[in-house]
């Protein structure tokens, strides 16, 4: 796969990702807290693949969040790391662990019926690596947490 590293500032790009979204935002029930530092926090990326990584986790917020809460997007700048972390709590019983859930086409609840594959997720794992990140998944009871680590520049 191709890539063009660039310099990014990822606040930046989240707020583009955040903005394709708004309509479906709007629509939700759920309420979108986004907390991203003041300084722009540069990362070596592609912008348009960082950005496809972006908008899969918001989508998969989305869809599979529990109706009336809260989803949680923080940057952080933690030992010359960007950290990218998006909580939410899932309308689903999680009945998987992290390493299930980053397999190709795993879904997080096996009697679902809601659209996806849980090909967005294991994208954004694939292009998480591809660009010399880290990307995990944390579950905690029904919080699940999908966080993103790139080395910060400057």
């Amino acid at each position: 796969m191709e890539l063009n590293i660039e310099k990014v500032d990822i606040s930046s790009l989240l707020k583009q990702a955040l903005a394709e979204f708004e309509e479906k935002i709007k629509e939700s029930s759920l309420d979108f807290k986004i907390n991203s530092p003041k300084e722009k926090l540069y990362i070596m990326v592609d912008g348009k693949k960082t950005w496809r990584i972006l908008e899969n986790q918001i989508s998969n917020a989305l869809k599979y969040s529990l109706e009336n809460t809260r989803v949680y997007i923080n940057i952080d700048d933690i030992d010359n790391k960007v950290v990218i972390t998006i909580k939410n709590i899932s309308a689903f019983e999680i009945d998987f662990n992290e390493d299930e859930i980053l397999e190709r086409f795993k879904r997080g609840d096996k009697s679902r019926n809601t659209e996806g594959s849980g090909l967005g997720r294991a994208i954004s794992n694939n292009l998480t690596k591809l660009q010399g990140g880290d990307f995990k998944i944390s579950v905690d009871g029904d919080l699940f947490k999908v966080i993103i680590e790139f080395p910060k520049v400057y």
